[in-house]
């Protein structure tokens, strides 16, 4: 799903299509980055890299979750307009491309 376009329902131009589950799936490689770099860190590292440690597993949990409950996103940079779209309307455009 790297550049996938869709057309805005507002102006009918290109809009970007990001999906749920991999804004999740982001944000636990980056809760598990921030748990490595604060694990070097001694004085802090064994206070707060278990908490970025249980973020990480929370989100890969919710990605899992919302890889077959929820939609995507579609953002369209021409009218600013950011709205979702369901489960079905997705599997449905992956379906006609």
């Amino acid at each position: 799903m790297a550049n996938e376009t869709i057309k805005c329902k507002r102006c009918k131009n290109d809009a970007k299509l990001i999906s749920a589950s991999k804004n999740f799936m982001q944000m636990c490689f980056y809760s598990l980055v921030c748990a490595l770099v604060c694990s070097i860190i001694p004085a802090i590292g064994s206070a707060i890299a278990p908490v970025f440690v249980i973020l990480a597993v929370v989100l890969a949990l919710v990605s899992l979750f919302m890889k077959y409950k929820g939609g995507a996103i579609v953002q369209c940079d021409k009218c600013n307009a950011r709205y979702k779209i369901t489960k079905y309307e997705y599997d449905e455009y992956k379906k006609t491309n």
